[in-house]
């Protein structure tokens, strides 16, 4: 009886969409996934004479619904899975039923296929057939076996996991030439994050995957009657023994819903992979982006997926708690509450662990976004997630031919990756690494990236200071005569630094206590105008001095050597002057600048985003910014030093 009230379910929430003129005619099928807003797929709707503004659709279903709608949010068109999902919005607001969207990553098996047909020389009439998941196509693309065939007209309708009791995926089409049919997993609503708005929308705000998924889960939660998915979901499941059920998963949805978005997918991934003490294995496709994508990981854990799950509702509760107070202290109640149900041992177990690993990303990095910690005096540190090319230069060609790899930390020093690497045994130009690295940056960007953009650091040795990495772009060629803020050189809208490619490992004393002295009070300009003057400048600076040098690294690579060695960590150089009779009056400028930018700075930790500020200054032609336009900075972070590699970038 069960598997029949999720049928009817799936029914009143189905609908056939047609053009608005013609009620009898049927374009295709489509359901409701939250409150007036209705997932299809693209292709079934034909091209209007503006794209922006296409016809206006009938939609038609259950209990004599008949509505018009418009699209909204189209992620595309085309063959590919992921390109072919687009959401509609009802011109008004009607009563309806929402399927229950799955939050689980692994494909279903045995699964049945609904929506709308026409019988030759007939009306539109509902269909339905059973089938399974026999295989995947793509990262989104679900392929079904031939117990069925698609009849036209059920494209777009959904794909009902039988055995979990939720939908799983959206109908496509017919597979043309061979047996079975296609669907499109649920996981790939993820990339309405990216929707385009269609004619203006903005009814599910800046970030629509993640306004649609929240209303679907507050819906299902208030949901009751005979509309209760929920309920009809938890009659499938009985019989298990300790276990995390349909309401479990409802009400949780329902409480991380009503919290403010991830800072960023990193903040997010790194949290799972405390909770579950390992590295999960997702393709970059279906990596979580909200918090419920994240509770999706946590089923079928050996630990049970009530222990584990619990433990992540508190952790994402510790992190959301300096934004939104209320809703992590609901959460928080909530978990106590069914806490009561497990054994008194994993209880003991979850409030333990759960505090740690709520305080680990607090004590390490403030949250999983933040800036790594020093101690007492970095309260304040915030410094975001970060971004490290690290540049060998080849064995055989060291001064022209560089090998690189791409790290990224969200946090503190344990949470470290090595993303990405070069794969070319010849090793690059400095002059070709802005292009080679372009894709592989924009790819990691992307998944770092929130409010706050991700840090860029380059690590190379010191001769190779004179690098020019601020003026890196994110693609050789722009979209437009008037591009978009994003395509200005990575300097001008996100922080850019050097690192020293000696400081790898474990950080020296020196190097720790230097940086103890700059990061805990006001930093103090130390001018370097001189090879003969630096080693004695250098060594007896007090705490919290930032050497100056006005001369380009090419002119100063043994004082850049000898403050290296020294233990600084932050050091100041301009990357463009000329010294061809000795320092000038420009050099006096840049001495008496820098003084001033490192007086002000206040939180010394705060001096990568002011220099990045006065860049943004240069770009928009701000005449006082001038002297800060080839201003270079070494902030070489012993916190978070770039780790050993056994397997060597150097070519064999």
């Amino acid at each position: 009886m069960t598997a029949a009230k999720l049928d009817a379910l799936v029914v009143r929430a189905t609908v056939r969409i047609g053009p608005g003129e013609d009620p009898a005619k049927l374009w295709g099928s489509g359901f409701f996934v939250a409150p007036g807003w209705v997932l299809t797929c693209a292709h079934i709707l034909p091209p209007g004479p503006d794209p922006e503004y296409p016809v206006t659709l009938r939609v038609q279903g259950h209990g004599g619904l008949d509505t018009r709608a418009r699209p909204a949010y189209r992620l595309g068109g085309g063959t590919d899975p992921e390109q072919d999902l687009v959401l509609l919005r009802l011109a008004e607001d009607v009563d309806h039923a929402c399927v229950r969207l799955t939050d689980r990553y692994d494909p279903p098996l045995a699964v049945t296929a609904h929506g709308w047909r026409v019988p030759q020389g007939g009306a539109p009439q509902r269909w339905s057939g059973q089938t399974e998941c026999n295989g995947k196509d793509g990262a989104y693309g679900l392929t079904l076996a031939p117990q069925v065939e698609i009849p036209h007209g059920a494209s777009g309708g959904p794909l009902l996991d039988r055995t979990r009791g939720l939908v799983a995926g959206v109908v496509k089409a017919r597979r043309a030439q061979r047996d079975g049919g296609l669907a499109v997993a649920a996981t790939a609503l993820r990339g309405f994050r990216h929707a385009v708005p269609v004619g203006g929308e903005h009814g599910l705000g800046a970030d629509p995957y993640a306004g649609l998924i929240r209303a679907h889960d507050t819906w299902h939660q208030r949901a009751g009657g005979g509309l209760s998915w929920v309920r009809a979901q938890d009659e499938l499941c009985r019989g298990e023994a300790r276990r995390w059920g349909p309401r479990d998963s409802a009400d949780a949805s329902a409480l991380l819903a009503v919290l403010p978005r991830p800072r960023s997918a990193a903040e997010l991934q790194g949290l799972v992979e405390r909770v579950l003490g390992d590295e999960p294995l997702w393709e970059d496709e279906l990596a979580p982006r909200d918090w419920r994508d994240g509770h999706g990981w946590l089923y079928d854990h050996p630990e049970g997926a009530d222990l584990v799950s619990l433990h992540y509702l508190r952790v994402v509760a510790r992190a959301c708690a300096d934004r939104a107070p209320d809703a992590a202290a609901d959460l928080e109640r909530w978990v106590g509450r069914r806490a009561a149900d497990l054994p008194d041992h994993l209880r003991a177990l979850l409030m333990g662990v759960a505090a740690w690993a709520s305080a680990g990303p607090d004590e390490t990095h403030g949250t999983a976004a933040g800036g790594p910690r020093a101690g007492a005096h970095d309260e304040d540190d915030d410094e975001g997630p970060v971004v490290a090319v690290e540049l060998e230069p080849d064995l055989f060609r060291p001064h022209d031919r560089f090998h690189w790899r791409i790290w990224t930390w969200i946090g503190g020093p344990d949470t470290v990756r090595a993303v990405d690497e070069g794969t070319d045994g010849e090793g690059a130009s400095l002059a070709e690494l802005p292009y080679l690295l372009n894709e592989p940056l924009t790819r990691t960007f992307g998944r770092l990236d929130s409010e706050r953009r991700a840090r860029l650091e380059v690590a190379l040795p010191v001769e190779h200071f004179g690098v020019d990495a601020h003026l890196w772009r994110p693609g050789p060629v722009v979209r437009s005569l008037r591009p978009h803020p994003a395509e200005r050189p990575f300097g001008v809208h996100r922080q850019v630094v050097l690192r020293c490619l000696k400081r790898r490992g474990e950080p020296a004393a020196v190097w720790r206590e230097r940086w103890h002295g700059f990061a805990g009070g006001v930093p103090k300009a130390l001018p370097v105008s001189s090879d003969a003057y630096a080693a004695h400048a250098l060594d007896s600076a007090p705490p919290g001095a930032v050497p100056v040098l006005c001369r380009p690294p090419a002119q100063s690579t043994g004082p850049l050597a000898e403050a290296v060695a020294a233990g600084y960590g932050v050091v100041l150089w301009n990357g463009r002057a000329e010294h061809p009779h000795g320092c000038g009056e420009d050099c006096g400028e840049l001495q008496g600048r820098a003084a001033e930018l490192l007086g002000s700075t206040g939180r010394a930790t705060a001096l990568p985003e002011r220099l990045r500020a006065l860049r943004e200054r240069v770009s928009l032609a701000d005449a006082d910014a001038d002297w800060a336009e080839h201003l270079a900075l070494l902030y070489d972070d012993p916190r978070r030093p770039i780790p050993l590699c056994d397997d060597l970038l150097e070519s064999p």
